[in-house]
């Protein structure tokens, strides 16, 4: 069976088995207990025998026969595999494919993928009903439902006839899913923070609709730097008493600022590793038993998975970043009651436990591994063996650079685990944080007051320049801010560091320097390598879904025409005219700074838009905040014009079109948006 270009649906073992384990540098958890189970990207079979792990970048699973003779099988599934669970009767694994958009179906028997179910809206996690005839999988891209989209969506999977049954609505960006040990709720997190808090969605399973949200709240604590926005929810599990849950993301402290609280930002006051506590019988969240990891105990990074030991007391919660497990004491006092620290391979996403809660197996994506881990002495966990899953998919480079960019453990990086370029630019660098932070002209000179992270999903073909104002020529300039934010050391060598930190742009010397950094070559390798996911407004064919087509054909118009002129400036391939030109011209859309000209290719996901995230829609670019036709000549549209030319911002597609009056567009004056 072909699964994607090059991909055969085959098993073949994996050369290097077992290797001795040593030191190097996001997703979901997995609980097999009474409480119920969580979906992850490693699940162990029903008598144990098989571990099962999904290998992000190798469009693959892995399978160890760990119990037995030791081998492992590899089998193709279709492109970037996220989460993996196992049927009841121990026949079949179920894959999702954020990239292929699928659901693939693996006879264990025969270590084959038998099936592909097309689901669309990027499937990130699943869990199957109790009876193992239906799944549930979360659509982060959402899907359209009943001719309308929904930015979130559950996909309900009927197993045996293989294609969605029905899809539930819910709210934008649904990520990490559990399911009650009734089979009767479904507890889904959602990503990003939802006007200023997370969300997690409780689902009536029989129902198939969204009972009811819990809302975590901002935590106000924002001059010690351990509050803030609860953002990024990777993780859920339930607590074996099914009464609780736990849910790891991260603190944002977005309001910390010289204008905003009279502190400045820093390395140690940006992020924190953060677990809320669910009441799931009253429906809200325990406030005072918040656990802000990383600012009570030892500093960690970017949470990806948690589980429960069992009914010991205790849970594991895992940091991709700072790639380590803690173990700790659950408590509804808020304390940070760490019980133990290890330190594991690159890049950990998931965990499972054995039915004894003494082995623990994680999967760690960057090292391309899993690891066994006893939990025999919980104050003091070990490793038994690390296993290679797969052979190395990328160019030795780039993983180079993904390992870089994520790791909180070097030191030229940042001071004590606190940041990297991994905690705000997220989920392997695809997504940014969606938030707004405040930095001073020393802090990131660069950049302006208040700073929107760009996707870095288009940095390839959208520039150079490169950042909100053009100001980088390449990637590894990026050294320069983590010297004078993140706190690092820096990678580049230089005899005086502080006049590289403090260097101009355009400096020539320290740029030199930069270039000769294999780190800093590494990191804009993996960066330069990274491509947007797929597009829910846009089909198969790259065109318009049915929903909005005809409305996005009217809005294309629009677009291209001399009466409104996005094309001045959103033009060519990619939707930018950023790299086309040297120098590059920079505009000033009536925002009050001059910014490079981002590409259109990703603009649905990366709201809220505009350098300072003033927009929240881009209904309020071309409408609220473009009140004097500097972004597009725009006020004279109708509200259905303004609709239609909404969705082809959100479907941007290249198609045949009467060029006269396209190419008749007269050029923007220089002087036009210099002022």
């Amino acid at each position: 069976m072909q699964i994607a270009p090059g991909i055969t649906a085959t098993a073949r073992s994996v050369g290097g088995g077992m290797f001795a384990w040593g030191a190097v540098l996001f997703t979901a958890v997995v609980l097999f207990a009474a409480a119920g189970v969580q979906a992850s990207s490693i699940a162990l079979t029903g008598g144990e025998e098989i571990v099962c792990a999904v290998n992000q970048d190798s469009g693959s699973i892995s399978l160890w026969h760990w119990k037995s003779d030791g081998r492992v099988q590899e089998v193709a599934v279709g492109e970037e595999p996220r989460s993996v669970v196992v049927s009841p009767d121990n026949k079949y694994a179920f894959v999702t494919t954020q990239r292929s958009q699928t659901l693939a179906i693996v006879d264990l028997k025969t270590a084959s993928c038998i099936a592909q179910i097309p689901l669309g809206g990027q499937p990130v996690d699943v869990v199957l009903s109790n009876d193992g005839r239906l799944a549930f999988v979360t659509q982060f891209s959402g899907d359209y439902i009943d001719g309308r989209y929904a930015p979130g969506a559950i996909a309900v999977v009927n197993i045996r006839r293989r294609r969605v049954v029905s899809r539930i609505a819910v709210a934008a960006r649904p990520f990490a899913i559990a399911k009650s040990a009734d089979g009767q709720s479904l507890y889904v997190t959602h990503f990003f923070q939802i006007a200023g808090r997370g969300v997690v969605s409780e689902i009536d399973a029989q129902r198939r609709q969204v009972r009811r949200e819990f809302v975590l709240a901002e935590d106000m604590e924002i001059s010690s730097g351990r509050g803030g926005v609860f953002n990024a929810l990777a993780a859920i599990a339930l607590h074996p008493n099914g009464r609780r849950a736990i849910v790891a993301g991260m603190h944002a402290n977005v309001h910390r600022g010289l204008t905003q609280s009279g502190r400045p930002l820093s390395h140690k006051t940006t992020v924190q590793a953060a677990i809320r506590l669910l009441d799931l019988e009253s429906g809200r969240e325990l406030e005072a038993t918040r656990i802000v990891s990383s600012f009570s105990g030892q500093a960690v990074a970017a949470p990806s998975a948690v589980a429960f030991i069992g009914d010991t007391g205790y849970f594991i919660d895992v940091y991709f970043a700072s790639h380590d497990m803690k173990v700790l004491k659950y408590n509804e006092r808020g304390m940070v009651a760490e019980r133990s620290l290890l330190e594991l391979p690159a890049g950990p996403t998931g965990i499972v436990l054995a039915a004894d809660h003494k082995t623990a197996f994680v999967n760690c994506r960057w090292s391309r591994s899993l690891v066994q881990v006893s939990l025999a002495d919980i104050r003091q966990p070990r490793i038994l063996k690390e296993i290679r899953l797969t052979e190395e998919p990328w160019r030795a480079d780039r993983v180079a650079g993904a390992k870089v960019f994520h790791n909180t453990r070097d030191s030229r990086m940042t001071p004590n685990r606190w940041l990297s370029c991994g905690t705000c630019h997220l989920d392997g660098g695809l997504l940014s944080d969606h938030l707004v932070w405040e930095f001073s002209e020393q802090q990131k000179p660069t950049s302006p007051h208040m700073a929107n992270p760009k996707s870095l999903a288009v940095t390839d073909f959208s520039g150079p320049p490169l950042l909100i104002q053009g100001n980088y020529q390449t990637v590894q300039e990026e050294d320069k801010f983590i010297r004078s934010f993140l706190g690092g050391t820096g990678f580049a060598k230089q005899s005086n560091p502080a006049a590289l930190r403090q260097s101009p742009p355009d400096s020539a010397s320290p740029d030199s320097a930069l270039h000769e950094s294999p780190e800093l070559n590494a990191l804009a390798a993996f960066v330069l390598s990274l491509r947007p996911r797929p597009n829910p407004h846009l089909d198969e064919s790259g065109l318009p879904r049915d929903e909005i087509r005809a409305s996005a054909a009217r809005g294309g118009a629009l677009f291209h025409s001399a009466r409104v002129g996005c094309r001045r400036c959103h033009r060519g391939p990619h939707w930018t005219r950023s790299g086309s030109e040297h120098p590059a011209r920079l505009f000033d859309v009536g925002t009050g700074i001059k910014a490079d000209v981002p590409s259109l290719q990703n603009v649905w996901i990366s709201a809220p838009y505009l350098h300072d995230g003033r927009a929240p829609t881009l209904r309020d670019v071309v409408t609220t905040y473009n009140p004097h036709d500097r972004h597009g000549v725009t006020q004279h549209l109708t509200d259905n014009e303004i609709d239609d030319l909404v969705h082809f911002l959100l479907a941007p597609y290249h198609a045949p079109r009467n060029t006269t009056e396209v190419d008749s567009i007269p050029e923007i004056p220089k002087e036009t948006f210099s002022k």
